[in-house]
């Protein structure tokens, strides 16, 4: 009985140790950081190279919550607030280069992934707006961080891999473990749609892209959109500044959404005036919606039910931004306007109504906060045991493995694109355009050819559809040039 009770232990320990990449929390312009790596009480402390930061913000501490990375979707620290080697230049477009004093101003814009399989590597996935006036995100990239470099302080030794182009709103990137507990889907919306896009990131790099149309339509130009998912990964949760807010069922599996609910904010004064931020709480039976100048919150049994737990008077300037979910178990909101020096606490965020206890301002800060707070997903989930895809052995090795199997000659193409893929079956084969359009589709067994001589050269998106298993697919580059 010791020695079961003493594995029992020991097993916890390990789990804990190794999901602390969210315990720090960079808090900006002036940069402090929030630490919550002691749960019955939270550490603050500055760093002596402040990184301009508003809206875009994320940073990640490493498996044993010592603080790694930082950045401002501009460029990337590490934990002395020194610039990482070869850290700067993300996302290159004149808009990025308008916002590199203050750093970019989109919400949810960087995340940062450990790469499955291999804590040496760290992911940084980003995006900016592309142009100006007006301009919304067009080209999502990656940059690849070696831990090791630099003395142990870091390196990035891959940046701006582009792996994928189409229009999307501005911000709202989030991510959610896979049921195996190891590889990642990555979350993007669409612009002026209610399209989502789904990229799963293995040790192979992302090996599936998938995209659904589903729930409400968002359109611009009031676009700035957040989003999240609820820590058990089964809920996800979306909003714009103008518009409905989304709340979906979230397979793990296979990244499939369903059952969307719309809510319509009326606490902002009208019947549809979105959100700045939502979040869950711990448990995920409550969603929490910052409007600015109120944050509401809804009971997901019955989505109507709603109560205020705080509204702004007219002689409050600090109102309330971003909410987000620590690993003490308390949510915590940034302030709107910034230049103040503490963040907003839910003590008891499962708790119905006035009993989650909002304390305003409760926990200082040692420098202003700027608006925003890190873009932190679930770094904790572990695997869906019982869902059927809850090992390692499964539904993304076996695409991995089939995915090395597909042959595109040529690539680029001219006139023609071969396609082959390596075991028979019954696939369909479709063409996209770079904003996920379907250009055509063919019926096959294993081998077809598409006609590329009347396409525009570009970048375009070969999808392959197991037709026995629809949520099954694999999505390949193809690169039409004349």
């Amino acid at each position: 009985m010791k020695n079961t009770f003493t594995l029992m232990l020991l097993l916890a320990c390990l789990a804990l140790r190794a999901q602390l990449y969210d315990a720090q929390w960079v808090i900006g312009p002036n940069t402090s950081v929030v630490d919550f790596r002691t749960i019955d009480s939270v550490h603050t402390y500055t760093i002596s190279r402040s990184m301009a930061t508003t809206f875009t913000n994320a940073c990640i501490s490493s498996d044993s919550g010592e603080l790694l990375y930082y950045t401002n979707g501009i460029f990337i620290s590490d934990k002395n607030g020194d610039t990482l080697s070869n850290g700067t230049g993300l996302s290159p477009c004149p808009y990025t280069t308008q916002y590199e004093i203050n750093g970019l101003n989109i919400p949810q814009a960087a995340l940062f992934i450990p790469m499955p399989g291999n804590n040496q590597y760290f992911y940084l996935f980003h995006f900016s707006n592309d142009t100006l006036n007006d301009g919304r995100p067009g080209t999502l990239y990656y940059s690849i961080i070696d831990k090791m470099g630099n003395g142990g302080l870091g390196e990035v030794v891959q940046k701006n891999v582009v792996y994928y182009k189409g229009i999307f709103r501005a911000g709202g990137m989030t991510a959610c473990k896979h049921a195996n507990g190891r590889d990642w889907w990555i979350i993007q919306g669409g612009r002026s749609n209610n399209t989502y896009y789904k990229f799963l990131l293995t040790p192979e790099g992302i090996i599936d892209t998938l995209i659904q149309n589903i729930g409400p339509n968002y359109n611009g130009p009031f676009d700035v959109a957040s989003g999240c998912f609820s820590p058990d990964g089964g809920k996800y949760a979306t909003s714009t500044l103008v518009g409905l807010i989304t709340v979906m069922d979230f397979d793990r599996c296979s990244g499939e959404f369903s059952l969307p609910i719309t809510i319509s904010n009326i606490q902002g004064g009208s019947s549809a005036s979105g959100a700045v931020s939502v979040g869950f709480s711990p448990n995920g039976r409550f969603l929490y919606v910052s409007e600015r100048l109120y944050l509401t919150q809804y009971e997901l049994s019955n989505i109507h039910d709603s109560v205020n737990v705080y509204i702004a008077d007219s002689a409050d300037f600090a109102q309330i931004d971003f909410v987000q979910l620590a690993a003490n178990g308390k949510m915590y909101g940034s302030t709107w306007n910034g230049g103040f020096y503490f963040l907003h606490v839910i003590d008891y965020p499962d708790s119905l109504g006035n009993s989650c206890h909002f304390g305003y301002g409760k926990q200082p800060t040692l420098s202003d906060n700027s608006v925003n707070l890190p873009n932190l997903p679930n770094y904790k989930l572990g695997p869906l045991i019982g869902s059927g895809c809850d090992t390692i052995n499964t539904s993304s090795a076996n695409l991995a493995k089939e995915a090395e199997l597909i042959r595109i000659i040529p690539n680029p193409a001219n006139k023609y694109a071969y396609v082959e893929i390596g075991t028979p079956g019954d696939y369909e084969f479709q063409l996209l355009n770079e904003t996920g359009q379907l250009i055509t589709s063919k019926q096959t067994k294993q081998v077809d050819i598409f006609d590329t001589e009347n396409l525009a050269s570009g970048v375009y998106f070969l999808k392959v559809v197991d037709r026995k298993n629809t949520k099954k697919t694999i999505t390949r580059k193809i690169v039409v040039q004349h």
